[in-house]
Protein backbone atom coordinates (compact mmCIF):
# COMPACT_ATOMS: atom_id res chain seq x y z
CA UNK A 1 0.00 0.00 0.00
CA UNK A 2 3.06 2.39 1.30
CA UNK A 3 4.47 1.80 -2.27
CA UNK A 4 1.36 2.54 -4.46
CA UNK A 5 1.03 5.72 -2.39
CA UNK A 6 4.65 6.55 -3.04
CA UNK A 7 3.90 5.71 -7.02
CA UNK A 8 1.07 8.04 -7.19
CA UNK A 9 2.96 10.68 -5.29
CA UNK A 10 5.20 10.64 -8.02
CA UNK A 11 2.85 10.33 -10.68
CA UNK A 12 0.37 13.46 -9.31
CA UNK A 13 3.52 15.52 -9.27
CA UNK A 14 4.70 14.97 -12.27
CA UNK A 15 1.58 15.69 -13.69
CA UNK A 16 1.68 19.42 -11.79
CA UNK A 17 5.40 19.52 -12.81
CA UNK A 18 3.90 19.56 -16.95
CA UNK A 19 1.33 21.49 -15.90
CA UNK A 20 3.27 24.22 -14.66
CA UNK A 21 5.89 24.06 -17.27
CA UNK A 22 3.20 24.25 -20.05
CA UNK A 23 1.24 27.31 -18.18
CA UNK A 24 4.67 29.06 -17.92
CA UNK A 25 5.41 28.05 -21.75
CA UNK A 26 1.66 29.73 -22.77
CA UNK A 27 2.41 32.64 -20.86
CA UNK A 28 5.83 32.96 -22.32
CA UNK A 29 4.61 32.74 -26.10
CA UNK A 30 1.60 34.30 -25.54
CA UNK A 31 2.84 37.62 -24.01
CA UNK A 32 6.21 37.77 -23.89
CA UNK A 33 7.09 36.21 -27.45
CA UNK A 34 10.04 33.89 -25.82
CA UNK A 35 10.26 32.21 -29.44
CA UNK A 36 11.06 35.48 -30.91
CA UNK A 37 14.00 35.65 -28.36
CA UNK A 38 15.32 32.45 -29.28
CA UNK A 39 15.03 32.77 -32.78
CA UNK A 40 16.36 36.40 -32.56
CA UNK A 41 19.72 34.81 -31.40
CA UNK A 42 19.98 31.87 -33.75
CA UNK A 43 18.46 33.36 -36.71
CA UNK A 44 21.37 36.12 -36.52
CA UNK A 45 18.81 38.99 -36.19
CA UNK A 46 20.14 40.29 -32.64
CA UNK A 47 23.91 40.60 -34.59
CA UNK A 48 22.00 42.33 -37.60
CA UNK A 49 20.34 44.85 -34.84
CA UNK A 50 23.71 45.29 -32.79
CA UNK A 51 25.46 46.25 -36.69
CA UNK A 52 22.45 48.57 -37.08
CA UNK A 53 22.76 50.26 -33.72
CA UNK A 54 26.83 50.83 -34.49
CA UNK A 55 25.88 52.45 -38.05
CA UNK A 56 23.31 54.88 -36.55
CA UNK A 57 25.84 56.11 -34.00
CA UNK A 58 28.30 56.51 -36.45
CA UNK A 59 26.05 58.39 -38.52
CA UNK A 60 25.36 60.81 -35.57
CA UNK A 61 23.93 58.96 -32.45
CA UNK A 62 21.17 57.43 -31.36
CA UNK A 63 18.29 59.38 -30.79
CA UNK A 64 16.20 57.74 -28.76
CA UNK A 65 19.10 56.95 -26.19
CA UNK A 66 19.02 58.37 -22.51
CA UNK A 67 14.75 58.47 -22.01
CA UNK A 68 14.38 57.16 -18.46
CA UNK A 69 11.68 54.79 -17.12
CA UNK A 70 9.31 53.58 -18.06
CA UNK A 71 7.25 54.68 -15.31
CA UNK A 72 5.84 51.42 -13.17
CA UNK A 73 2.58 50.01 -15.38
CA UNK A 74 -0.35 51.54 -14.86
CA UNK A 75 -3.75 49.55 -14.69
CA UNK A 76 -6.15 51.73 -16.84
CA UNK A 77 -9.05 50.97 -14.61
CA UNK A 78 -12.25 50.53 -16.27
CA UNK A 79 -10.84 49.53 -20.22
CA UNK A 80 -12.79 45.60 -20.61
CA UNK A 81 -11.16 44.13 -23.36
CA UNK A 82 -7.14 44.73 -25.35
CA UNK A 83 -5.91 48.31 -25.98
CA UNK A 84 -4.64 48.00 -29.47
CA UNK A 85 -3.70 51.94 -30.29
CA UNK A 86 -2.75 54.98 -29.10
CA UNK A 87 -2.29 59.03 -30.04
CA UNK A 88 -1.19 62.30 -28.88
CA UNK A 89 -3.75 65.07 -28.87
CA UNK A 90 -1.71 68.32 -29.07
CA UNK A 91 -4.51 70.81 -28.68
CA UNK A 92 -6.37 69.24 -25.19
CA UNK A 93 -2.86 67.74 -23.74
CA UNK A 94 -4.29 64.16 -23.68
CA UNK A 95 -4.08 60.72 -25.01
CA UNK A 96 -6.74 59.12 -27.39
CA UNK A 97 -6.62 55.39 -27.16
CA UNK A 98 -8.88 52.71 -28.87
CA UNK A 99 -9.93 48.98 -27.74
CA UNK A 100 -10.65 46.50 -30.05
CA UNK A 101 -13.69 44.18 -29.06
CA UNK A 102 -16.00 45.70 -28.56
CA UNK A 103 -14.55 48.82 -30.16
CA UNK A 104 -14.08 51.84 -28.38
CA UNK A 105 -12.39 55.65 -28.64
CA UNK A 106 -11.05 56.26 -24.59
CA UNK A 107 -9.56 59.56 -23.79
CA UNK A 108 -6.52 59.18 -21.32
CA UNK A 109 -4.60 61.48 -19.58
CA UNK A 110 -0.97 61.73 -19.43
CA UNK A 111 -0.76 59.56 -16.41
CA UNK A 112 -3.32 56.67 -17.91
CA UNK A 113 -6.41 57.83 -16.34
CA UNK A 114 -9.59 57.46 -17.62
CA UNK A 115 -11.18 60.69 -18.94
CA UNK A 116 -14.09 59.44 -20.90
CA UNK A 117 -15.19 56.15 -23.12
CA UNK A 118 -16.88 56.78 -26.58
CA UNK A 119 -18.43 53.65 -27.84
CA UNK A 120 -17.43 53.21 -31.57
CA UNK A 121 -20.68 51.80 -33.90
CA UNK A 122 -20.00 50.57 -37.66
CA UNK A 123 -16.94 49.31 -37.19
CA UNK A 124 -15.99 45.47 -35.94
CA UNK A 125 -12.88 46.08 -34.04
CA UNK A 126 -10.78 49.19 -33.77
CA UNK A 127 -6.80 48.32 -33.72
CA UNK A 128 -5.30 51.64 -34.19
CA UNK A 129 -6.18 55.29 -33.77
CA UNK A 130 -3.98 58.61 -34.90
CA UNK A 131 -5.43 62.30 -34.11
CA UNK A 132 -5.85 64.90 -37.31
CA UNK A 133 -6.16 67.64 -35.61
CA UNK A 134 -9.24 69.64 -33.59
CA UNK A 135 -11.62 67.05 -33.52
CA UNK A 136 -11.19 64.74 -36.17
CA UNK A 137 -9.55 61.01 -35.50
CA UNK A 138 -8.68 58.43 -38.17
CA UNK A 139 -9.13 54.65 -36.87
CA UNK A 140 -8.41 51.70 -38.56
CA UNK A 141 -9.62 47.74 -38.85
CA UNK A 142 -7.39 45.39 -39.38
CA UNK A 143 -9.55 42.64 -40.66
CA UNK A 144 -10.94 44.74 -43.43
CA UNK A 145 -7.88 46.69 -43.91
CA UNK A 146 -10.18 50.00 -43.84
CA UNK A 147 -9.01 53.51 -42.54
CA UNK A 148 -12.12 55.71 -40.55
CA UNK A 149 -12.41 59.30 -40.58
CA UNK A 150 -14.50 60.42 -38.48
CA UNK A 151 -15.59 63.42 -36.04
CA UNK A 152 -15.33 63.17 -32.10
CA UNK A 153 -18.46 64.56 -30.09
CA UNK A 154 -18.38 67.36 -27.75
CA UNK A 155 -19.50 65.00 -24.82
CA UNK A 156 -19.09 61.38 -24.53
CA UNK A 157 -21.50 58.87 -26.42
CA UNK A 158 -20.88 56.53 -29.11
CA UNK A 159 -19.73 57.38 -32.50
CA UNK A 160 -21.64 56.10 -35.36
CA UNK A 161 -18.62 55.99 -38.30
CA UNK A 162 -20.89 53.60 -40.77
CA UNK A 163 -21.33 56.72 -43.30
CA UNK A 164 -18.08 58.50 -42.38
CA UNK A 165 -15.26 58.46 -44.97
CA UNK A 166 -13.35 55.58 -45.30
CA UNK A 167 -10.66 53.69 -47.50
CA UNK A 168 -10.18 50.10 -47.87
CA UNK A 169 -7.05 49.28 -48.80
CA UNK A 170 -5.46 46.55 -50.37
CA UNK A 171 -1.79 45.37 -51.31
CA UNK A 172 -2.67 41.65 -51.84
CA UNK A 173 -3.53 39.98 -48.80
CA UNK A 174 -6.46 38.13 -48.58
CA UNK A 175 -9.78 39.83 -46.35
CA UNK A 176 -10.55 38.97 -43.03
CA UNK A 177 -7.00 38.40 -42.71
CA UNK A 178 -5.57 39.28 -39.08
CA UNK A 179 -2.04 40.10 -40.28
CA UNK A 180 -3.46 43.42 -41.72
CA UNK A 181 -3.27 47.02 -40.34
CA UNK A 182 -2.30 47.25 -36.70
CA UNK A 183 -1.33 51.08 -36.27
CA UNK A 184 -1.53 54.55 -37.68
CA UNK A 185 0.38 57.55 -37.38
CA UNK A 186 -0.29 61.26 -38.26
CA UNK A 187 2.36 63.91 -39.19
CA UNK A 188 -0.11 66.64 -38.16
CA UNK A 189 2.58 69.70 -39.78
CA UNK A 190 2.88 67.35 -43.05
CA UNK A 191 -0.06 66.09 -43.45
CA UNK A 192 0.67 62.30 -44.03
CA UNK A 193 -0.58 59.42 -42.24
CA UNK A 194 1.67 56.64 -41.82
CA UNK A 195 -0.08 52.74 -41.54
CA UNK A 196 1.49 49.85 -40.26
CA UNK A 197 0.90 46.43 -41.67
CA UNK A 198 1.28 43.92 -38.53
CA UNK A 199 3.43 41.27 -40.69
CA UNK A 200 3.09 38.27 -43.29
CA UNK A 201 4.37 40.22 -44.34
CA UNK A 202 5.66 43.22 -42.93
CA UNK A 203 4.46 46.72 -44.63
CA UNK A 204 4.36 50.25 -44.17
CA UNK A 205 1.93 53.13 -45.97
CA UNK A 206 1.43 56.84 -46.12
CA UNK A 207 -1.65 58.51 -47.22
CA UNK A 208 -1.17 62.81 -48.15
CA UNK A 209 -3.87 65.05 -48.44
CA UNK A 210 -6.13 64.15 -45.70
CA UNK A 211 -6.51 67.72 -44.25
CA UNK A 212 -8.15 68.39 -48.13
CA UNK A 213 -10.93 66.76 -46.97
CA UNK A 214 -12.54 69.36 -45.00
CA UNK A 215 -11.23 72.35 -47.87
CA UNK A 216 -12.80 73.86 -50.81
CA UNK A 217 -9.44 72.56 -52.22
CA UNK A 218 -9.84 69.49 -54.61
CA UNK A 219 -6.49 67.75 -54.21
CA UNK A 220 -6.57 64.22 -54.37
CA UNK A 221 -4.81 61.78 -51.89
CA UNK A 222 -1.44 60.36 -52.12
CA UNK A 223 -1.02 56.57 -51.30
CA UNK A 224 2.50 55.60 -50.91
CA UNK A 225 4.23 52.48 -49.95
CA UNK A 226 7.35 52.81 -48.14
CA UNK A 227 7.72 49.09 -46.96
CA UNK A 228 11.26 49.65 -48.62
CA UNK A 229 12.36 51.41 -45.36
CA UNK A 230 11.94 47.76 -43.52
CA UNK A 231 14.54 46.13 -45.29
CA UNK A 232 17.16 47.82 -43.38
CA UNK A 233 15.40 46.88 -39.97
CA UNK A 234 15.03 42.65 -40.64
CA UNK A 235 15.28 42.49 -36.69
CA UNK A 236 11.71 44.17 -35.85
CA UNK A 237 9.65 41.02 -36.73
CA UNK A 238 6.63 42.89 -36.43
CA UNK A 239 5.19 46.22 -36.82
CA UNK A 240 2.23 46.73 -34.02
CA UNK A 241 1.96 50.44 -34.47
CA UNK A 242 3.40 53.66 -35.83
CA UNK A 243 3.84 57.22 -34.44
CA UNK A 244 5.39 60.30 -35.85
CA UNK A 245 7.35 62.68 -33.44
CA UNK A 246 5.68 66.09 -33.64
CA UNK A 247 8.96 68.33 -33.48
CA UNK A 248 10.64 66.69 -36.71
CA UNK A 249 8.56 64.35 -38.87
CA UNK A 250 10.83 61.05 -37.97
CA UNK A 251 8.51 58.03 -37.61
CA UNK A 252 8.56 55.49 -34.84
CA UNK A 253 7.93 51.64 -35.20
CA UNK A 254 6.79 49.49 -32.41
CA UNK A 255 7.59 45.97 -33.01
CA UNK A 256 5.77 43.78 -30.33
CA UNK A 257 7.29 40.57 -30.89
CA UNK A 258 11.17 41.97 -30.84
CA UNK A 259 10.24 44.58 -27.56
CA UNK A 260 11.70 47.62 -29.59
CA UNK A 261 10.83 50.70 -30.59
CA UNK A 262 12.85 51.86 -33.86
CA UNK A 263 13.31 56.02 -35.18
CA UNK A 264 13.51 56.53 -39.32
CA UNK A 265 13.85 59.35 -40.79
CA UNK A 266 10.90 60.70 -42.23
CA UNK A 267 11.94 61.26 -45.52
CA UNK A 268 14.64 59.33 -46.00
CA UNK A 269 13.59 56.12 -43.79
CA UNK A 270 17.28 56.13 -42.63
CA UNK A 271 17.72 54.62 -39.15
CA UNK A 272 18.02 57.67 -36.65
CA UNK A 273 17.19 55.29 -32.88
CA UNK A 274 16.51 52.73 -31.19
CA UNK A 275 14.40 52.14 -27.52
CA UNK A 276 14.58 48.58 -26.00
CA UNK A 277 11.19 48.08 -24.21
CA UNK A 278 11.45 46.67 -20.31
CA UNK A 279 9.37 47.33 -17.28
CA UNK A 280 10.63 49.31 -15.02
CA UNK A 281 11.83 45.99 -13.38
CA UNK A 282 14.22 44.74 -16.10
CA UNK A 283 11.34 42.23 -17.91
CA UNK A 284 9.93 42.28 -21.19
CA UNK A 285 6.79 44.48 -21.76
CA UNK A 286 3.66 41.86 -22.35
CA UNK A 287 2.30 42.53 -25.85
CA UNK A 288 3.15 46.43 -26.62
CA UNK A 289 0.08 47.35 -28.60
CA UNK A 290 0.40 51.61 -28.97
CA UNK A 291 2.68 53.83 -28.98
CA UNK A 292 2.17 58.14 -28.65
CA UNK A 293 4.63 60.79 -28.82
CA UNK A 294 3.92 64.03 -26.66
CA UNK A 295 5.31 67.38 -27.82
CA UNK A 296 7.60 67.39 -24.78
CA UNK A 297 9.41 64.36 -26.25
CA UNK A 298 7.98 61.70 -23.80
CA UNK A 299 7.22 58.61 -25.00
CA UNK A 300 4.24 56.23 -23.89
CA UNK A 301 2.75 52.92 -25.06
CA UNK A 302 -0.11 50.69 -24.00
CA UNK A 303 0.62 47.08 -23.71
CA UNK A 304 -2.62 44.61 -23.81
CA UNK A 305 -4.95 44.13 -22.13
CA UNK A 306 -4.61 47.58 -20.35
CA UNK A 307 -1.61 48.75 -18.90
CA UNK A 308 0.12 51.69 -19.20
CA UNK A 309 3.67 52.90 -19.77
CA UNK A 310 5.50 56.18 -19.70
CA UNK A 311 9.38 57.01 -20.98
CA UNK A 312 10.22 60.51 -20.14
CA UNK A 313 12.28 62.14 -22.41
CA UNK A 314 16.04 62.89 -21.01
Amino acid sequence: MADLFKFLSKILLACVLVILVGWASYIGVRYYHAEQVAYRWVSGLKAKQAAWENKIASAGGNTLIGYSGPDSARVIEGVKGNLSGLAYDSLQDKLWAVVDKPAALVSLSLDGLVLATYPLKGISEANGVAWLGANRIALVNGRRNRVVIAEIPNTPQTIDVTRAFSLVLRFGEDEDSNHGFQGLGYDLKRDRLYIAKEHSPKGLYRISGLSNLQSSESKGLRIENFSFWLDEIPFATDLASVEVDPSNGRVLLLSEESQILVQVDGDTGAGRGMLELSTNKGGPMPKPEGVAMDDRGNIYIVSAPNLFYRFRKP
